[in-house]
This record gives structure tokens, C-alpha cells and sequence, in this order.
């Protein structure tokens, strides 16, 4: 980790713990700018434990791969690479990344997890309930700053690394591929996203966003879901509803205006998405608002 890293890392809502060898950075917050860490490594062996979040990770030049909520993520390297994560604004992030001494790499290695390589290996895996428990656990041993609590956290992340070596023993493991991306290419879809944002509730279409940012529909399509982890059509619906649920709470629109306001067709066509959305009707939810 680089002094990029490290300053962009101190902030609200991220903190950071030793326990002997291994480092825990804790994230639980929600970002108000994108956040982007470029750097180079020595060998190394971490793992991403993420609940909530979004964004894209890359180890090999231009090859993006995405991160997803509910999932972990172990990467190890016996070689120096580099690589940038991103983490778009206004997700809640929920997650922990644990780093390990590169001399665990011999026990991946005896359990068949290769990571030899230029660019060494991803694995990834979904997020199981002894996981999460686990991830509880960490949360509380990071609240005892005793020795006691030191040793505990200690025990801790070594057992979250080896049930999530279980994990990905079980089930399907996920490896290099991703989508290519260049920087010119990633920059024009932070453009779009900025322009669909900013337009949501007009009658956008995905030809017009495509073109706003420089790009055909096609590497529009593909990037974007690459770096974002949704698609533009959802994301479009995101921004429309944020849209709509500010008015349901402050203003005295009926349904249908505030459908007409926010880029849907009708009422009812707000409601099916708000319902989905938010667990409750835009009238309930508006009920329960001015109850408060």
C-alpha cells in the first residue's frame, strides 16, 4: 500500500487494526466522491469480505473485474504487481480487507489454491452465514483493545481465512477474465454515469448517454456494468427513484406528478419500483414519514 493508499484510506467511517502480523482495514460508510487506490505490491495474500458495495478491481493492465456485495474476494501474489480498485460515491460500503503474511501462501499452495503467475490469482466466492458470523465476531474483538482482544482478533481473521479457503474449495472459483477497460474508456464511462445522473428524469435513451460520452452502445453497455456492477437501465431507475423519494417525503406532489417529475410513465409504474425498492408503497411510505 502506497502513501495514495494510506491518505485516501483515513477518512470516516475506515479504520484500521494490528493484530501480531495481520492487518484489518474495517469500512462502514457511505462514500461522498469515487474513490480510487492505484499502487504496487510486493507478494501478497489478502481477502475482501464485502457485505454491501460496488466497484471494480484490476491486478492485470486494462482487465477490470467486479466487485459484488455478498462475496469475498481472495487475491494472492508470490511476484511485485500492480493495480487500482474504485469505489463509486453514494454506495454504502460494508466491508472488511485483511492482509496476511506472504509466508501463508505456502498453505494455499498445499491446498491446491495456486498463485504462481505474473499477475497471481483471484478467488472468489459467495458469503455464507458462518462467514458472516465470523465477520460479526471480528467487529466485536476490534472493540477490545487488551491483549486478550488483540489475541482473539488474531485467531479470528486466521479462522476467516480458512473457511473462506473452504468456501471457494466448494464451490466455483473465479479467476482472470473480466472485461478490458482502458483509463480513456473508464473516465468516458464516469461521464456517462455523471450525464445519466444528472438527466435521469428526461427521456434519456441509452444511444443518447453512449454518444454524450464518446463511446458506442455496445462498449457503453459492457463498460459500464463492468466498472458499476449494474446496468445503465437500473441505474437510470436508482436515480429516478432517489429523485422520487425525496419528493414523497418533503413535498405535496400527488403520485402522479411525482411520477411525471421523476421519468415514469404513470403512478403505477412508480409504485411497482418504489415497492421493490424501498420494501413499501410511496403512499405508505409517505403516511409513516409524517407520522415521525
Amino acid at each position: 500500500m502506497n502513501q495514495s493508499h494510506q491518505q485516501a484510506l483515513l477518512q470516516s467511517g475506515i479504520h484500521h487494526y494490528l493484530a501480531g502480523k495481520l492487518k484489518l482495514t474495517r469500512v462502514y460508510t457511505t462514500l461522498q466522491q469515487d474513490l480510487r487506490l492505484r499502487g504496487s505490491s510486493d507478494a501478497h495474500l489478502s481477502l475482501v469480505i464485502m457485505r454491501e458495495g460496488s466497484g471494480h478491481f484490476s491486478l492485470q493492465k486494462g482487465v477490470v473485474q467486479p466487485f459484488q456485495p455478498g462475496s469475498l474476494l481472495l487475491s494472492s501474489s508470490q511476484l511485485p504487481c500492480e493495480g487500482e480498485d474504485f469505489f463509486p460515491r453514494n454506495y454504502l460500503y460494508d466491508l472488511q480487507i485483511i492482509n496476511y503474511p506472504v509466508q501463508l501462501l505456502d498453505a494455499l499452495q498445499a491446498v491446491g489454491l495456486d498463485c504462481s503467475g505474473e499477475n497471481g490469482k483471484i478467488y472468489r466466492a459467495n458469503l455464507t452465514s458462518s462467514l458472516l458470523e465470523i465477520q460479526c465476531e471480528i467487529d466485536d474483538a476490534c472493540r477490545d483493545q487488551s491483549a486478550f482482544g488483540q489475541l482473539r482478533l488474531e485467531g479470528l481473521l486466521l479462522l476467516m481465512l480458512w473457511q473462506s479457503i473452504e468456501q471457494i474449495q466448494q464451490g466455483e472459483c473465479y479467476q482472470a477474465g473480466g472485461t478490458k477497460l482502458m483509463g480513456r474508456d473508464r473516465q468516458r464511462l464516469i461521464k456517462a454515469r455523471d450525464y445519466m445522473r444528472e438527466h435521469a428524469c428526461s427521456s434519456l435513451t441509452l444511444e443518447q448517454v453512449a454518444r454524450a460520452a464518446g463511446l458506442s452502445q455496445l462498449a457503453f453497455k459492457r463498460g459500464f456494468r463492468a466498472m458499476f456492477t449494474i446496468t445503465p437501465w437500473n441505474f437510470i431507475i436508482e436515480c429516478r427513484l432517489e429523485q422520487a423519494l425525496g419528493f414523497v417525503k418533503s413535498s405535496n406532489y400527488t403520485l402522479d406528478e411525482i411520477a411525471t417529475r421523476c421519468g415514469f410513465s404513470h403512478a403505477s409504474h412508480l409504485t411497482r419500483y418504489f415497492q421493490r425498492r424501498y420494501g413499501q408503497s410511496p403512499g405508505r411510505y409517505r403516511r409513516q414519514a409524517s407520522s415521525d
